[in-house]
């Protein structure tokens, strides 16, 4: 050991200087590694915060609103940077609004380090979680499931799977789930009886399973607290949203614990379950005193109740403060991923705004109707 030593530390033996550079190395390596994340993410989100989110300004939407017909919208609209809309009719305006912000995803998934691709791929599979849901209720209601649900499925896993599924026996269909390896909290509500089975609880399954493993996803170094904040955030305001809805319709604690996703950033476990035991919408609300979701939906029921008949009042205010959650990510991890995910949750409803603003126009309904139904950042 001692003659090891010797030659490590002989300033004439070249395996001193090799310790020496090795040790340099090693150091540089730790310094370096944030800045070279940093450097990965310089372009990306300086091309986003070029581009914008002009669709989440209510000056922006306002010029929209003012137009009489669907053919000056889509004049309109065209002008916008990426944004080309060929179609006439409402429905496939919308359609075409959507492929939009998958286009979005698909962009920013390109223009991103390959070490994000595998959490711009799976936010595609989240997006098709509503046609997952729509799958699995036509098994049970129908006992078969709708071969062309597919087609309109933006990630390929899901795709892939909504095809096999539709192509699978209503009496297999269990077993083929459990190959493609869903888990038991799906698989049981499938084999539910019929008065135990809740289409909320499994809308909460299939959000639990893609946002599960959209937090399984490995993100670059430095990006793991930003992603976990966004998703733990995630979780908060799809928990309430469930719960506002819930308790619209009456469900007692037992039945709205079935739609419980996961613990949120906020919201705790225990918190969530004594939010489940609220006897009203109203009850749910004043149980959220002292967590910062509490003021923008206190401040929709201090508004006049009478005029307030379904809860979408509510989980609009939700997604309002949403938009000041995501800003406050973006800020606070702004060398990384925060603007990314900023502009990726923007983009979505700015999407959602001009939906809104194109069936309003077609239906000829006044913007002092449509208005009150967009989500717009001035008011957060």
């Amino acid at each position: 050991m001692i003659i090891i030593l010797d030659v490590l530390f002989n300033p004439n033996s070249p395996y001193m200087w090799l310790l020496i550079i090795g040790i340099i190395a090693g150091a540089l390596a730790i310094i370096i590694r944030p800045f070279a994340t940093f450097a990965k993410f310089a372009y990306p989100n300086a091309k986003f915060e070029s581009i914008g989110n002009p669709f989440v300004k209510e000056t922006n939407l306002q010029r929209y609103l003012d137009l009489s017909d669907l053919q000056q919208f889509i004049d309109q609209l065209n002008t916008q940077k990426d944004y080309n809309i060929s179609e006439t009719i409402t429905s496939r305006i919308q359609t075409e609004l959507d492929h939009q912000f998958v286009n979005t995803i698909h962009m920013m998934k390109q223009d991103s380090t390959k070490k994000m691709q595998p959490f711009y791929d799976t936010y595609l599979e989240l997006i098709d979680a509503n046609l997952l849901k729509t799958a699995l209720k036509q098994h049970i209601t129908e006992n078969h499931i709708d071969e062309n649900l597919s087609d309109h499925a933006v990630s390929s896993a899901i795709k892939k799977h909504l095809l096999i599924l539709s192509k699978t026996d209503s009496e297999e269909i269990l077993a083929v789930l459990n190959q493609l390896q869903y888990p038991d909290y799906i698989t049981s509500l499938i084999t539910a009886e019929e008065k135990k089975f809740s289409s909320f609880a499994l809308d909460a399954a299939v959000d639990t399973l893609f946002i599960t493993q959209l937090k399984n996803t490995k993100v670059p170094y430095k990006c793991t607290e930003a992603k976990d904040v966004f998703i733990k955030r995630m979780i908060d305001i799809r928990t309430i949203k469930h719960l506002l809805r819930a308790k619209h319709l009456s469900y007692d604690a037992d039945h709205c614990e079935q739609l419980l996703i996961d613990e949120g950033y906020e919201l705790a476990f225990w918190k969530q379950k004594d939010l489940c035991t609220a006897e009203n919408t109203t009850d749910l609300i004043n149980k959220l005193e002292g967590t910062q979701y509490y003021t923008s939906l206190k401040n929709k029921l201090d508004q006049d109740t009478s005029k307030i008949g379904s809860v979408q009042p509510y989980t609009d205010a939700i997604d309002l403060f949403w938009l000041h959650l995501v800003k406050n990510i973006s800020t606070a991890h702004y060398s990384t991923m925060g603007p990314s995910l900023r502009f990726l949750e923007y983009k979505q409803i700015e999407i959602r705004n001009l939906k809104i603003i194109a069936k309003g126009i077609a239906e000829k309904m006044p913007s002092t109707l449509i208005s009150p139904l967009l989500i717009t950042e001035e008011t957060t």
